[in-house]
């Protein structure tokens, strides 16, 4: 064999390869391309669940701060409403225990005998009735006089 013909059978050789390779290459080009295509399709549904999913999370957020608000201002409620509770029955309570006392303090204690009245030193002289008249003042006693008794 001669070189010449040697180096001649192998670039026809490397030719042929570099031409079905090429030819592969072209095809496979095509294939990717497509693939390509469905993987941007892909991708676009990706972005576009991703901003329906970043809207529901915000949507989400918004709501759960709504119920944060609406959950403390009825503990807050609540709790005014038990101390409102509270002072009124603390109030009541001692209502009813200082009534109860004063009522059981003043019942349950016998009240002593107010003393006999003494009579005064004027009930020895006894009372009159006084007429004024046109004619003159005239003084009468105002329960006849009893007749002396005679010891």
């Amino acid at each position: 064999m001669n070189s010449n013909a040697d180096k001649d059978y192998i670039d026809a050789k490397v030719e042929g390869l570099d031409a079905r390779l090429a030819a592969a290459s072209g095809t496979s080009d095509a294939k990717f391309g497509t693939v390509d295509a469905r993987f941007d399709a892909v991708n676009t549904r990706f972005d576009a669940t991703d901003a329906k999913l970043e809207a529901i999370i915000a949507m989400m957020v918004e709501m759960r701060s709504a119920l944060e608000a609406k959950i403390e201002s009825a503990f807050q409620r609540a709790t005014s409403q038990m101390v409102k509770w509270m002072v009124g029955v603390l109030a009541a309570g001692i209502t009813i225990v200082v009534t109860v006392m004063t009522f059981v303090l003043n019942n349950a204690i016998p009240k002593a005998q107010p003393p006999a009245p003494v009579a005064p030193v004027s009930a020895a002289v006894p009372a009159v009735l006084i007429q004024v008249t046109p004619r003159g003042v005239t003084v009468q006693p105002l329960t006849p006089a009893a007749p002396p008794v005679k010891p």
